[in-house]
Formats: C-alpha cells, sequence, structure tokens
C-alpha cells in the first residue's frame, strides 16, 4: 500500500516535468520574442491612450502552458519584467500635431513630448492658446528623445509680448521690440524655421512686478515686490469675457513682503492664481490681480501697482514716552519720518534739514524747500521750528496738530550745487559738482557716538540718489572736457551733528555706485569711491 503510494507520487513528479520541458519548448525563442513585439504594440496603445508624459508598463496576456501554478508564475513574473525593462528603454513619448484641428491646412508633425505649461508651434501649426498681446517665452524645441527643456529660450532668455502671428504657409511671428526700436525690430521669427518646432511658455508674473495686499475686506495690507519667479506658469483657462481675453495661470515666486503695520520687509514664497486680461481695443494684456494668496494663513490678493494713497502707518505716543495717544495715517512716503497730533518722531532731531508735507498732499511746505530744523517744543501741539527767512520777521515754524491727517518729514543731506573731491583708493581723482536733487533721500540708521563723558554726537547715514557732474584729473593735475561726464551718484551721506551743535554737517559720501563704466574700472581696481566736501556744509 505504501509502495502504491510512492509510485503514485513520482509519477506526478515526472509528469510535471515533462509539462514543463513541453512548455519550454513552445516558448521558444521566436516565439517569445514575437511575444515581446506583442507587448510593445500594447504599450504604445496604452501611451496614446493615457498621459503621453507617464510610461506604463502593461503586462501582455499570456496563455498558460501548464497546470502547475509556480511555474506558470515564474514565467509570467519573467515576461513581465522584460517587458518592463523594454518600456523604460523606449525614447520618450512624443507629441502629434494635427493642424486640421484648428480649422488650418491637414498638416501633421511628430515633436518631442512638451510639457504642461509649453504651447507648441511648428509649421502651420501654432497651438491656440497662444494669443497676441500676451508675455511668452519661445524655447527651440530639441529632436524626440530629448527634453523639450533642453536648449536656452531666444531673445535673451526674456519673455516679450507677442505683437502679431502672420498668415500663410510659413508665419511670422513678431514680438514686441527692444528699447522702442520700432523701425528696426529684430525679435521675430517663422513658424516653419525650425522642423522640431518650438515651445511657449507663458509669463504672467515677473522679476521686478510690484503689488498692494489686500485682505479679504478689500482693505489693503501692505506691499509685496517680486524678486524671483520660481516655478513655471501653468495656464489653467482661457476665456472671453465682457472686458476681453482672460487668462489665469498658477504662479510662484519669491516676494518681499512688507505690511504697513510692521514696516519690516521681508522675503516670503507666495503662490496663487494671477489674472491677466486683454481689453477690446488695446493691443497688450495686463495682469489685474492675484488670487489665494496665503500669508500667516490668512487669505489675501494682489492688485498691481503700489499706491501710496493705501499706505498706513500707526504710531503711539506712549513708544515715545509721551501722551499716550494713537493715530493712524494713510498716505505717506515710506521716506517720510511721521508728525500728527502729539506726536512726532523721535528720529526727527534738530540741526538736521527736512522738507514737509501735509499728508495727501502733494505739495511741499515752504515752497518745497528742505529748511534746518531748529527746535521742537514741549507740551501738547509741539511747535516745529524752522530755520527762518528773515530775523525780524521769523514765520517758518508750525505745530504738530496744525493738519488733522499729519505730516511727513522727509530728511535732506545732499544739495544742488554742493562740490565734493572724488577720492579713489587715498588719491583725490577728480571732483564732482551735484546738478540734480530730485530723488528723494531717506534715512537708513541714526546713532549716538560718545565723546565724552555726558555728552554725545548725533550721527545720520542718509541714503542719496542725485545727478552730478564730475571731472576727472590727468597725472600731473591737468583736465580736459573729454574727462568730463554726467553721471547718477548714489550712496549714503554721513552727516554728523556735534554736542551743543545748531547744525549737522555732512562728513563724506560712502558706498559709490555709479551710473557709468568707469564703476567698473574702479572695482577692478579694488578703489573705494567716496565724495568729500571741498566746504563745510551744514544740512
Amino acid at each position: 500500500m505504501f509502495g502504491h503510494h510512492q509510485d503514485i507520487q513520482e509519477e506526478a513528479k515526472l509528469d510535471v516535468m515533462q509539462r514543463m520541458w513541453q512548455s519550454g519548448r513552445r516558448n521558444n525563442s521566436t516565439t517569445f520574442f514575437e511575444e515581446a513585439s506583442g507587448t510593445e504594440d500594447i504599450l504604445t496603445i496604452s501611451r496614446q491612450n493615457s498621459n503621453p508624459w507617464i510610461n506604463v508598463c502593461v503586462p501582455p496576456p499570456q496563455e498558460k502552458g501548464c497546470s502547475d501554478a509556480e511555474s506558470d508564475n515564474d514565467f509570467l513574473d519573467f515576461q513581465e519584467s522584460f517587458a518592463c525593462s523594454k518600456a523604460l528603454h523606449q525614447p520618450e513619448a512624443v507629441t502629434k500635431l494635427d493642424a486640421s484641428t484648428l480649422n488650418d491646412l491637414p498638416a501633421h508633425y511628430t515633436i518631442c513630448s512638451v510639457l504642461p505649461h509649453q504651447f507648441p508651434v511648428c509649421g502651420v501649426y501654432i497651438d491656440k492658446r497662444i494669443v497676441p498681446g500676451f508675455k511668452y517665452k519661445v524655447r527651440p524645441l530639441p529632436p524626440i528623445g530629448k527634453k523639450s527643456t533642453t536648449n536656452k529660450c531666444l531673445f535673451k532668455n526674456k519673455a516679450l509680448m507677442l505683437q502679431s502671428i502672420g498668415r500663410g504657409f510659413a508665419r511670422r511671428i513678431t514680438f514686441q521690440p527692444e528699447d522702442g526700436k520700432i523701425n528696426s525690430n529684430d525679435n521675430y521669427f517663422y513658424s516653419d524655421n525650425r522642423p522640431d518646432g518650438y515651445a511657449f511658455e507663458m509669463e504672467l508674473i515677473s522679476e521686478g512686478d510690484k503689488f498692494t495686499i489686500f485682505d479679504i475686506n478689500r482693505e489693503a495690507q501692505g506691499t509685496v515686490e517680486v524678486l524671483s519667479v520660481e516655478d513655471d506658469q501653468l495656464e489653467i483657462s482661457s476665456s472671453f469675457t465682457k472686458q476681453g481675453i482672460e487668462k489665469r495661470a498658477n504662479v510662484k515666486f519669491t516676494g518681499k513682503v512688507e505690511f504697513y503695520d510692521v514696516g519690516v520687509a521681508k522675503p516670503m514664497l507666495l503662490s496663487g492664481i494671477a489674472v491677466a486680461i486683454k481689453p477690446k481695443g488695446k493691443n497688450f494684456a495686463e495682469v489685474v490681480k492675484v488670487v489665494n494668496i496665503y500669508i500667516k494663513k490668512q487669505r489675501l490678493h494682489l492688485v498691481p501697482g503700489i499706491k501710496n494713497n493705501y499706505r498706513r502707518v500707526t504710531v503711539r505716543g506712549r513708544d515715545i514716552n509721551d501722551v499716550p495717544t494713537k493715530y493712524t495715517m494713510t498716505g505717506l512716503e515710506h521716506y517720510e519720518l511721521p508728525v500728527v497730533g502729539t506726536y512726532v518722531d523721535p528720529r526727527i532731531i534738530p540741526g538736521f534739514c527736512y522738507k514737509v508735507r501735509p499728508n495727501n498732499k502733494k505739495y511741499h511746505l515752504f515752497n518745497g524747500r528742505a529748511l534746518r530744523l531748529i527746535s521742537i517744543g514741549m507740551g501738547y501741539a509741539k511747535r516745529l521750528t524752522f530755520q527762518p527767512d528773515s530775523l525780524n520777521n521769523p514765520n517758518n515754524y508750525l505745530w504738530s496738530d496744525n493738519h488733522p491727517d499729519g505730516l511727513g518729514l522727509e530728511p535732506r543731506a545732499v544739495f544742488k550745487g554742493m562740490k565734493f573731491y572724488v577720492k579713489a583708493g587715498g588719491q583725490i581723482i577728480g571732483e564732482a559738482t551735484v546738478f540734480r536733487d530730485d530723488n528723494p533721500q531717506f534715512e537708513e540708521k541714526s546713532q549716538k557716538v560718545k565723546i565724552e563723558f555726558g555728552q554725545y554726537a548725533i550721527v545720520k547715514h542718509i541714503h542719496i540718489d542725485v545727478m552730478c557732474h564730475i571731472q576727472l584729473s590727468r597725472p600731473g593735475g591737468a583736465s580736459s572736457e573729454k574727462d568730463s561726464y554726467m553721471m547718477r551718484i548714489s550712496g549714503v551721506a554721513v552727516v554728523r551733528k556735534e554736542h551743543k551743535a545748531e547744525a549737522a554737517k555732512i562728513v563724506e559720501i560712502k558706498n559709490i555706485g555709479l551710473d557709468s563704466q568707469l564703476y567698473i574700472l574702479f572695482s577692478q581696481m579694488h578703489a573705494d569711491i567716496k565724495f568729500i566736501p571741498m566746504e563745510t556744509y551744514t544740512v
């Protein structure tokens, strides 16, 4: 009985071995590669019916060669791994274009796969999402099998506004000219210039754009300036509205955010949806808002431009050990120091010069002149007395509560007509005369410098931006008109008021920046440029 059972087990094992051997014969090399070819066909169909940017390994249907589950699964696993390895080594998926779908010529093109934020252009095929009036980067596409982002963009990698798309077989695509050169515009190409085609990348938000931040109640909260764009801008919708053609895109950027209440600018990573409209009758589109911006779990939106009448500054008298009053001023410039009611900003110090502007007004007091502040009175309404035009009739004064909306005082250090020695590397190389001082000047910092026991000097660092006439000296002291330049100068003026002195004096202008190629020369020489006053100027 036991021997009979053992014979049955041996016959069963032999039967399994024979079936495995027969299965191996049926699946010879020719049949196997035919099935592998069928696997590639299935993979191709799968890619056509799914996302073309995703490779999917689909095992082919199998005909089981034996009833033994273990051997059959082993064979299926082997074929599946072979099919997947073949699929992973396939060239990247391609993008097929058919111009007839755009009601154009029935031309067909095959180009490398483009990313979701890219719009293809090849021959007569121009993606219908490409609309004149919007800004695009143009990237020449590489041959099939390479990534669409391999090549650099045209026009120095800048996003330019698309002006027009021509007609015909070879269509001229024209972008805005550089620096307003209307008669010599080289920013164009033809759609059939490259057999591999082009990819257009829309750009709604650009570096340097400025916005005002609003909350859900439509109240201005601060400002933001775009420092850098961090991701591709993916178009999510395009539609016709009563206002014109509207496009929306996901944007992500780093912005310098400044809230009015805080008064400190910080870089932050922001993301949202930019909305741009090309109005009817206009040749260019404009961003009207950026929605779904979240900062500290607060939902906000951005409106293009920085409007000073929205800027709010809140001041408290108790912060300077004064009357415990609180005021909110709207419309103060960022470089102005507040004066309102009983409050006088502690950075406003007698001996320095200021321009005075009533808040929410465009004009300045004292005929727009910057006058030296002589004294700040005591009491509830503080009297601010400035340098008089006549000692017999001193009328250059005001009270801190004269204007209900407050006053803005702009510190001034450099004026038209001032003359300086230009000093570089410890040597005087020329002279500079201030020609224009229109741009605002603002205080960077103020500090006390100890002189003696109980005595201090006050030093202010004021940022300036002026136009200067510069005369450089040649070796031996000679100079000519060829060495004369008109330059824009920016820097930090150091102004010092000594203890018990009535007026502050300008010491030097450091951290000089020249709007000239000479600055490159000085930078290569590692020469530190400074302006030293030729006379003693009180400011």
